[in-house]
């Protein structure tokens, strides 16, 4: 009796770590034209865009959207077309898992793979749960020039986030930058096929240290020495690194030379040998997210040359491409996510870049691809009465101190400027006592290390522990700020409850450091 409870409750474990280690999340449910509610009249939030070229020039455009004005769990992914070089485009496709369930799609990316088969990934995620479900799906198709070809059926190939395109190294084998970064080792991935995409393999993943990590959104580049250059988004920027043996071991990351704000960039090889870079403002300098350029490098990344502006604006982000074989490149990014919610396309050749102006007569700026409307704001029952903060203490000016974090770009605190580095949400609303402040520009997620530069008092914005579970306020109160006396103001759009901030002032001293995590932003008189 004793063996037989021994073994049932063996058999018992066995199942139930097989299921702990599962892919417990289905194929998507919905995966077909747009249903009503996913129309492009239905949709608050548009955004992270990829694009492919199909051989005989077929246009291929995704990007995930959702009904609410956010990244939650009612995002799916759109994949549209354009069979008359962008002139127009139509929705053929929507990836859903499951309606507005727990589970979202989002993080796409568009590939044509050198046998010509196009292939779409994208990732699903059962935002409840926030654990290893997370993972890499793809389906192809071997048709992609024609407007409504036949797709494979979705499957899952591993797991994590897969943010920018595949590589084919020279070797024949293909790599996928995939990202794991809710694991603490290893957490930009070189997952491998050597059977041209029928089977993946994790063969190694470099280390971005936890207090560096945002959403690493790594890609690989293959240089002529056949190393392999890593560039991946940190926090303070870009990090890289480089793997001497196929993408097995990688060196611990270090600052790249490209200065960076902590959002996606776009890098490529071009058909001439060089190198495409495109990313927020000049080379050298960490600016928001606008300025959307693209650079060439001649010398495998070491310089780079011209500079072509392809969108001043902020609110600018996450570009995408592919060069055609008629020298032709292409540019997707997205503008606005919330409130003009369009997806964009840039045309140009590579002396328009080197140049840093039109000399081909191919430039294209600002093509629409896609212009969401409507959607819903958070149900108005989420919506509380604003607090006047009474219990506050008077707001203190007489003797402003001065913030800096290492990375950070300093802003001034006014109407549509970029609120965090990782994030397009631009500031909606400026408390009338802060009109002449300036803000630190740093990453909504992650823990972050401020420090104070100038004795004298400094301010926190974060919503209070009812508005949002990421409050800041108590790990604030915890290093002795206080609540002040103003309104809490709707900081950025949509004004939903979670986005509702009060103020906290501290009197510091110079060199004294103060640690937040998700999310506070930084205040300071100049």
């Amino acid at each position: 009796m004793k063996r037989q409870t021994l073994l049932a409750t063996l058999i018992t474990s066995v199942a139930a770590l097989h299921a702990a280690h599962a892919p417990l999340l289905p194929a998507p449910k919905h995966v077909a034209p747009p249903l009503p509610e996913q129309m492009v009249t239905n949709r608050a939030f548009t955004g992270i865009p990829s694009m492919a070229v199909a051989p005989k020039g077929r246009l291929w455009a995704t990007w995930y959207a959702g009904v609410t004005p956010g990244e939650d769990e009612n995002n799916y992914v759109v994949i549209s077309t354009s069979g008359d070089h962008g002139a127009t485009w139509k929705e053929v496709l929507v990836i859903d898992p499951d309606g507005n369930g727990p589970v979202r799609a989002y993080d796409p990316e568009l590939w044509v793979a050198p046998d010509g088969r196009l292939f779409s990934f994208w990732a699903q995620m059962d935002k409840k749960r926030q654990d290893l479900e997370h993972g890499v799906w793809c389906m192809e198709t071997s048709d992609p020039d024609a407007e409504q070809p036949t797709w494979s059926r979705p499957r899952r190939i591993t797991d994590g986030v897969m943010m920018c395109k595949p590589l084919v190294l020279s070797s024949g084998e293909w790599a996928l930058p995939v990202s794991t970064w809710r694991e603490h080792d290893n957490s930009a991935q070189f997952v491998a096929s050597t059977d041209q995409g029928k089977t993946w393999t994790v063969r190694g993943g470099c280390h971005v240290p936890v207090k560096e990590r945002s959403f690493d959104e790594h890609m690989f580049i293959e240089r002529k020495d056949h190393s392999l250059w890593l560039l991946v988004r940190t926090r303070y920027g870009i990090g890289e690194s480089v793997s001497t043996d196929g993408g097995k071991t990688w060196p611990e990351l270090v600052p790249s030379k490209i200065a960076h704000t902590s959002s996606r960039f776009f890098a490529r090889r071009l058909a001439s040998g060089n190198l495409l870079l495109v990313k927020h403002g000049p080379i050298d300098t960490a600016t928001d997210r606008s300025h959307l350029t693209a650079y060439v490098s001649k010398d495998d990344g070491k310089s780079w040359l011209g500079g072509l502006l392809l969108d001043e604006r902020k609110g600018v982000s996450y570009p995408d491409g592919q060069q055609t074989s008629d020298g032709l490149i292409r540019v997707i990014y997205d503008y606005s996510r919330t409130v003009d919610r369009n997806i964009l396309m840039a045309s140009f050749r590579e002396e328009d870049v080197l140049a840093g102006k039109d000399v081909s007569g191919a430039v294209k700026f600002r093509q629409l691809v896609s212009k969401a409307t409507g959607g819903k704001e958070k149900p108005k029952a989420e919506l509380k009465p604003v607090k006047d903060n009474a219990d506050g203490e008077p707001l203190r000016v007489q003797t402003p101190g001065k913030l800096s974090m290492k990375g950070a770009e300093v802003s001034s605190l006014a109407m549509e400027a970029a609120l965090f580095s990782d994030r397009a949400y631009i500031v909606a609303n400026v408390p009338t006592p802060l009109k002449r402040t300036q803000f630190l520009v740093v990453g909504l997620n992650g823990d972050k290390t401020i420090t104070c530069d100038r004795a004298g008092t400094v301010w926190f914005l974060t919503p209070l522990a009812d508005r949002n579970k990421d409050t800041q306020a108590q790990a604030l109160m915890d290093q002795g700020f206080k609540k002040v006396a103003l309104p809490e103001v709707p900081l950025f759009a949509p004004t939903n409850a979670g986005n509702y901030c009060s103020l906290f002032q501290k009197d510091c001293a110079a060199g004294e450091t103060i640690r937040i995590g998700k999310w506070a932003v930084p205040v300071f008189l100049p």
